[in-house]
């Protein structure tokens, strides 16, 4: 898959500077998105998950057993 041009223009830019740390970008990009410099947008993808990532009620091991109580006077 082809990464997107803004996409390919961020990873140029990454190289660009190889030293640079991963907490000086976030902050860079944060402050950009507080200027409105950046837009971001949030969008669901459907993907196949993995058979062992099902959970059946029937599989589900209990963990702990129900809670007993005496009765208060």
């Amino acid at each position: 898959m082809k990464p997107s041009a803004k996409a390919q223009r961020l990873q140029e830019q990454l190289e660009k500077y190889p030293t640079a740390r991963v907490q000086d970008i976030e902050a860079a990009l944060n402050d950009a998105a507080q200027q409105h410099l950046i837009g971001v947008s949030h969008r669901l993808v459907s993907v196949e998950a993995p058979a062992w990532l099902h959970i059946n009620e029937q599989r589900t091991p209990v963990t702990a057993p129900k809670p007993s109580f005496e009765r208060l006077d």
